[in-house]
């Protein structure tokens, strides 16, 4: 995701792994999900500001959502500048050979951890106590759970 609000060299190489992350997760959905899956806003347009990263349509309820990704140092949470409106959930999600971010081995896969209403995305998240488990956020939309692997 891209944001106005601060784009140093070091945020726009998270930026780039985390891109790794957001693909994977929206292919999912694009795959699982196809009927109900929409790109984000600024789909193919990287540079234009979007707080979401795809968009589900759920009988004509649209429910964006971000993919979120572990911090550096490996912690979950929003930063100060990301932005608060624009989004409706987000799909906490790792690389399951994740280390550190200079040392993620991406072919071992993603985990899909849990779900958290935009309420309720702060700083750090305790990644055992999210609100939902992915299950229950598909059955809370109207979607069926039966696409989980």
């Amino acid at each position: 995701m891209m944001t106005k609000f601060k784009n140093t060299p070091a945020r726009k190489a998270g930026q780039i792994r985390g891109l790794v992350i957001e693909q994977h997760v929206s292919e999912w959905f694009r795959q699982h999900y196809s009927d109900e899956f929409e790109e984000a806003d600024n789909y193919r347009q990287w540079t234009i500001p979007c707080a979401h990263d795809f968009k589900l349509n759920v009988r004509g309820k649209i429910h964006l959502i971000d993919v979120s990704g572990p911090h550096k140092d490996g912690t979950f949470g929003s930063y100060i500048q990301k932005p608060k409106d624009g989004v409706d959930y987000h799909i906490v999600t790792k690389a399951i050979g994740f280390a550190s971010w200079d040392n993620v081995d991406y072919s071992q896969g993603f985990e899909m951890l849990g779900v958290v209403h935009k309420d309720n995305y702060t700083t750090e998240l305790d990644i055992e106590k999210l609100q939902f488990t992915l299950s229950k956020f598909l059955t809370s939309i109207g979607l069926s759970p039966s696409n989980l692997d």
